[in-house]
Formats: C-alpha cells, structure tokens, sequence
C-alpha cells in the first residue's frame, strides 16, 4: 500500500479534498485503503493529488516516500511539467467542446495493447497491473482521462500554430533548411537487426539469412513488427522500445537504409539491408518533411507561449513545503 503520511496541512484543505474528487479520479487501487489522498498543489480551481504526481513521475503509486526535490526523476520539475498541462487542459477545454469518443477510445485500447504485448500471458499483465497498484478498468479510465485531455491540449495548439503559417512560410523555411545543409526529411523507424560477427564467414551470412526469411515469414503472417522487434532482434537497446529508434534525419541514415526506407509508406516494412553489423528490417513509424518540422517548431513555440500566458494568469499553490520552490 502507498505510504500515508499523517502531516495534513490545514483544516480547510482536508474538507476540500474530501469534497473534490482528485483529477486523477482514476488513481490507482492501491490508493483504496487510504483515508485521504494528499494535495500537493492547487492549480485554479483543480487540484493535483500525490497520486497524479506519482503516477506521472513514476508509472505507479507506490514511491510516495520518493517526493523530495533531487529524487530521479526531478519530482519538482515533473510537478511544474504537471502544472503546465494542467493550465492547457482547463483553458482547451473552453475551446475544444467536442472531443471524439471513438477516437479517445481507440487510442486507449491502442496504448492496452501496447502494454498487454510486453508480457506473455494476460495473467502476466493483469499481475503486473496489480503489482503497480491498478486494475483494469481503473488503469483505463486513467488513460481515458489523459487521453481526452492530450487531444484537447495538442488541438488547441495546433490552431495556434497553424494561425502563424503560411503557404510562404513553409516555402522559406525548406529554403532555410538547405542553406543550412540540414536534412529536409526526418523518419521514425523501427528496427529488426539480425546481427552477426565483425568479420563473418560464409556460415554466419548464411544463418543470418535464414533467420531472417523466418522474421520475414513471421511479418506476411500478419505478426506485429513491434512484437517480433522484442522477441527476435539482435538490437538489444531497440529491443527494450519495440525496435522503435526515435526520429533520425536523412543525413544520418547510411545510404542503403535511406534507400530502403526512403520510398515507403507509413506502417510499411523495406527489404532486408546489408550492413557492416548484419541484416536490417525498418519499418517506417512516420515521415516528416519541411512543412510538418515547421509545424512541429511552430507548436513548441505555440506551447512556451501559451503556457507563459495562463502562469501569467493562474492561481497556483504549492502545498507541499518539500515541493514549494
């Protein structure tokens, strides 16, 4: 059960908590044996209760001893991160008044599946579930609950950002990128490595090839190429994301990978390609070219702006004196 610490601040702030259902209503089960879950701030007229914190900062709700500045993760940088979405979702949602419910709910039964695909078994899953202090049903409001508050933030962003581009802007801003001699187009790939020996002999290309016409078998079967990139690739670092290996320009790609990867579409697998380390399989996750890296510039800009306005504007208590800046 979650640490219970008797330091209650003021009468006041009990009532209040008691009264207000936390944000985070979906906290996690092993908050049910608690009389009260700790306010650690007020943000207008919302609060953030230890248990958003926690599972913000830790996945789960079991660290609460670990809510001291110098902790890893930085609990107080998490906490102001916290704050800022906080003041995002209450004004996105004066100006996004329909938030699609097959959309949200989509992408809560995506991020499941995410999760279930770690383990072996549901049993496994629901262990591990229960283990950080959810249940199912609990764990998918939760994520239902963020899901609706991500897609109201990130739409009211992007009219801020769309409203300071122009047709011009995207023109220029290409044009800026080559003058730099930066990479016009960026790619988020997964990968499947099968991988073999420095200098390979004969033997070892060929058990690499086969190897990989059975990944290759595996992924017309329809298997998931996330699963097989934690199941089957010689990637150890990728391995632990699903084989997912961020967003790398196409100045760092090597020219048989770009090649490969440079003409597919979103979701779709290349042809196997040789390197010095052995056989690669990519996936294309997404592409970005000029007109969306503006765009993703412009929304961080949008973001810095926007969250600098409603500080300016906001009621904000730290209530916790180890958190208080």
């Amino acid at each position: 059960m979650v640490f219970f610490s008797q330091r209650f601040r003021v009468g006041w702030l009990i009532l209040l908590a008691l009264v207000i259902p936390p944000a985070g209503a979906f906290a996690a089960k092993a908050a049910e044996g608690r009389l009260l879950d700790r306010v650690v701030a007020r943000v207008n007229n919302e609060i953030i209760t230890e248990n958003d914190l926690l599972v913000t900062a830790f996945g789960d709700t079991r660290q609460a001893e670990t809510l001291l500045p110098g902790t890893s993760p930085n609990v107080r940088a998490v906490l102001n991160s916290l704050i800022d979405e906080r003041l995002m979702a209450q004004a996105a949602r004066e100006e996004i008044k329909e938030i699609p419910e097959e959309v949200i709910a989509n992408r809560v039964e995506g991020l499941i599946k995410d999760r279930r695909s770690l383990f072996r078994t549901d049993q496994a899953f629901l262990a591990d579930l229960d283990e950080r202090g959810w249940d199912l049903e609990s764990y998918k409001g939760y994520l239902h609950e963020q899901e609706e508050r991500d897609y109201a933030v990130q739409a009211a962003l992007a009219r801020r950002a769309r409203a300071k581009m122009t047709e011009q802007d995207m023109k220029s801003y290409g044009e800026e990128l080559q003058r730099k001699g930066e990479s016009l187009v960026h790619y988020r790939l997964r990968q499947i490595l099968v991988a073999w020996p420095a200098k390979p002999s004969e033997t070892d290309v060929k058990k690499a090839e086969q190897r990989m016409l059975g990944i290759l078998e595996q992924v017309r079967q329809g298997v998931p190429f996330e699963q097989l990139a934690r199941e089957r690739s010689d990637d150890k670092a990728a391995r632990a994301t699903n084989g997912d290996l961020g967003w790398i320009t196409e100045k760092d790609l090597q020219r048989p990978i770009l090649e490969a990867v440079r003409s597919l579409e979103n979701g779709q697998v290349s042809q196997p390609v040789r390197t010095a380390k052995g056989l690669h399989l990519f996936q294309l996750i997404r592409k970005r070219g000029p007109q969306e890296l503006l765009f993703e510039k412009r929304l961080g800009e949008a973001r810095k702006a926007w969250v600098a306005e409603l500080r300016r504007r906001a009621q904000i208590r730290i209530l916790l004196p180890e958190l208080a800046q």
